[in-house]
């Protein structure tokens, strides 16, 4: 029996030893790599898992209260890199979005979970933890599946978040699984399936999103170099597409031959804007046209004229913009010309 013991225990820190030289060799790569927003975020999520399986070498070698207490302990730290993944996963689904203020809203009910546990060691507050996991990576889930709609399934990248999404789904299972039934074998699958995925994870990421790919690249590049720039251009100020109300990012990149990823890319990279404010300027610079065009015109009127759904939401892009109300802008615009 004791045998058997020492041979699971030297089988289990081979396969811990060997995922960590995994996870940290795909870190390296990807962190080489800073320049491309998705290898970033990738490569700072596996430093983190790097850094949470030297915290399991620790703990295993560091006499504690029980063997449970110890299992608690791993849970509750390692629940820190499921909001991690979550920001990875968003990034990936929607380029640049991710800001400071975002992620911090991400990660705040686990860090706030850990401290609650440091103070209180409550099995309730594991409990809330798991549901909170499991909560977390099915909006994450559903959140990129609704994306991949919006992209064309012969596209590249469809392929690659798919592979990647599900990927984290069995990392993140076999991780919960492993708080629910803690033991060294089940310890085991999970170094092992993990590994797996995190290896899906890498190559599906190296070899989809590179530097001069429009979707990754951080650095502003030459409008000129975008195959759709011409037909965008066409389409806002020729035919005028930003009239119509209901008109949204995935109704563009489909017209214009990409998909959404790219294009809210390519107007964060070129036109410093997002699309909506994208848009919004162009049904303002029309109303303004209508303002003094047709004095007569209600500002109802003009705001349905220029594309935008309701008055308040024309209102709150105006002041947005210009500083003061339409009315105020009006008046003012139309006394300076008399």
């Amino acid at each position: 029996m004791n045998e058997l013991f020492i041979g699971n225990n030297i089988l289990f820190f081979f396969a811990q030893g060997a995922y960590f030289l995994l996870i940290a060799i795909f870190a390296c790569k990807l962190l080489r790599q800073y320049r491309v927003r998705i290898k970033l975020f990738t490569g700072i999520l596996l430093s983190l898992w790097v850094l949470l399986n030297i915290k399991d070498l620790i703990i295993y070698h560091t006499q504690v209260d029980s063997h449970m207490d110890r299992v608690n302990w791993i849970t509750m730290i390692d629940q820190l890199a499921i909001p991690v993944i979550g920001i990875s996963m968003f990034e990936l689904n929607r380029p640049r979005s991710m800001t400071l203020p975002r992620a911090t809203l991400h990660l705040l009910p686990f860090g706030v979970l850990l401290s609650l546990y440091c103070i209180f060691h409550s099995s309730t507050i594991i409990l809330i933890t798991i549901i909170t996991a499991t909560i977390y990576t099915i909006f994450i889930i559903t959140a990129t599946f609704l994306s991949l709609k919006t992209i064309p399934h012969r596209n590249p990248e469809y392929k690659a978040i798919l592979n990647i999404t599900y990927s984290f789904l069995i990392a993140i299972s076999i991780w919960i699984l492993s708080c629910i039934y803690p033991s060294t074998i089940f310890d085991m699958v999970y170094y092992i399936v993990s590994g797996i995925a995190w290896y899906i994870i890498y190559y599906n990421i190296e070899n989809t999103y590179h530097l001069n790919n429009s979707i990754t690249n951080d650095i502003a590049t030459d409008i000129k170099e975008h195959p759709f720039t011409h037909a965008l251009n066409k389409l806002f100020e020729q035919e005028h597409i930003f009239l119509n109300p209901d008109i949204s990012i995935s109704d563009v990149a489909r017209l214009i031959g990409t998909n959404r990823s790219y294009l809210s890319e390519y107007l964060n990279t070129n036109c410093h804007s997002s699309f909506t404010d994208y848009i919004n300027n162009m049904r303002l610079d029309h109303a303004e046209k209508l303002m003094s065009q047709n004095e007569k015109m209600s500002l109802d009127e003009i705001s349905s004229s220029s594309g935008f759904n309701s008055l308040s939401t024309f209102r709150r892009a105006f002041v947005k913009k210009h500083g003061v109300t339409p009315s105020n802008y009006r008046h003012e615009h139309l006394s300076s010309a008399r």
